[in-house]
């Protein structure tokens, strides 16, 4: 459209470019969003300063090189971090990971278009479909809602697939998961994108989208199959599957703070330019370590807290009483970095809470997991283990065991477990056998 605005059009949006690129720069330099890497405002907004500056090269020189060096060093670290993430996931959760990584393929294409820099095999863009595909509730409508999220994506995610399939999967896979999730899209109610969001990442998946890859789905795709996402903490079971009678949901969440990759870097600090924890930002993560949800014949039965309040009873997690650290549900308290609209990740012991999936099989339609959670606890209530067990028997029941010890000195001495939905009431109907209750 550029070459048909008349001259006083074009100079009043080169100044507003400039103006904005300018103030975004400058924030750049103050706000925490310019030091914390694979945010979903740092990638966002340093891929705005990156397009700003592409822009002004030819009017401005020295401060287009200006904004452009300092996008493409962060971008630069945010694609080296991200070669660390072997299962292409993003800890923020499926809502906000299609925030940045809508902006990562964007940067990755302008990268290689401007610059000649190649970033099409990176380790976490070659596993990135997954992130989509293995996250998706039978029916191509609603994801697990792990961490702050909306019921589904905030960005694309048809924009991304387009992206992974043109550049780096070249198989058809990420245009057929597209279409699925175009011709599935809710028409109403709270599934559907905002306005804002709509039609935000339409350009990019025009642009991007190769008609001459035959759309097909992944192989073995009607088989119900469990996905571990390894560097996240999550396994799935029966995702990306079309919504029938039969096809059931499982998720299971036991991880590391920010990920493995980004707890491991800020714990052992391999690379100098990482400032600890002050260069990330997990506070949309959620207390919810060996959390689960549960969707039975596709019917979500237990949900995640989506976007709300840290509290660690709604992640559908064990919380303990008496606990003399308690801060917002009194006497009892939950994982570390619980109760305010964020998730504290720098009070206390909170930048070193772990969970971990010790295990994940399937035989059939027969799932175990379980994982240990004793680290994502606070000391102060002695805990040495909180490991959960989750056995799918079929696709209607799913066992839950939880195994707890504590020291002999443990303060505490009462365990609760709440399992959170968001669709249904839970109602208790009493069993009668032999005319007994």
């Amino acid at each position: 459209l550029y070459r048909f605005l008349d001259t006083d059009r074009k100079q009043k949006y080169l100044d507003q470019i400039e103006t904005v690129s300018d103030e975004m720069y400058r924030c750049s330099k103050i706000r925490a969003w310019g030091k914390q890497f694979l945010h979903n405002h740092q990638t966002t907004n340093m891929l705005a300063l990156l397009t700003g500056a592409l822009v002004m090269e030819e009017h401005n020189l020295k401060k287009a090189n200006t904004w452009k060096q300092i996008a493409v060093d962060v971008m630069e670290k945010t694609m080296f971090l991200l070669n660390h993430v072997v299962d292409g996931s993003l800890d923020e959760g499926v809502a906000y990971g299609s925030y940045t990584s809508k902006s990562i393929t964007q940067y990755v294409f302008l990268a290689k278009h401007h610059f000649g820099m190649n970033h099409f095999d990176n380790n976490w863009l070659r596993m990135h479909f997954w992130f989509y595909y293995s996250t998706l509730l039978p029916g191509y409508q609603r994801t697990i809602g792990i961490a702050d999220s909306n019921y589904n994506w905030f960005y694309g995610p048809e924009s991304q697939l387009v992206f992974l399939d043109t550049f780096v999967l070249k198989n058809g896979a990420g245009n057929w998961l597209a279409s699925q999730i175009r011709k599935h899209r809710p028409k109403d109610g709270p599934m559907v994108q905002s306005i804002a969001q709509r039609w935000s990442t339409l350009h990019t998946e025009y642009l991007w989208y190769n008609p001459e890859l035959t759309s097909h789905p992944p192989v073995d795709h009607n088989t119900p199959k469990m996905h571990v996402f390894p560097n996240w903490g999550v396994v799935t079971y029966g995702a990306g599957l079309p919504n029938t009678q039969t096809n059931t949901f499982l998720s299971f969440k036991s991880g590391k703070l920010g990920g493995r990759a980004v707890y491991d870097i800020v714990h052992f600090q391999p690379y100098a330019w990482v400032d600890g924890w002050r260069s990330f930002n997990p506070g949309h993560e959620h207390p919810d370590q060996n959390s689960f949800t549960f969707a039975p014949n596709g019917q979500v039965f237990v949900s995640e807290a989506l976007y709300g309040p840290k509290f660690s009873h709604l992640n559908n997690i064990l919380a303990f009483a008496p606990s003399p650290t308690s801060r917002c549900n009194s006497p009892w308290e939950g994982q570390l970095g619980e109760c305010s609209q964020w998730l504290q990740w720098t009070a206390n012991e909170s930048g070193d809470a772990t969970g971990e999936v010790i295990t994940a099989s399937q035989q059939g339609e027969t799932m175990f997991l379980s994982g240990e959670a004793a680290s994502a606890y606070s000391s102060s209530m002695r805990l040495r283990s909180v490991y959960r067990c989750l056995l799918l028997l079929n696709p209607q029941t799913l066992l839950v065991v939880d195994h707890i010890e504590k020291d002999e000195d443990s303060p505490v001495s009462l365990a609760s477990a709440f399992f959170h939905n968001l669709d249904i009431d839970f109602k208790y109907v009493p069993f009668r056998f032999n005319n007994k209750f």
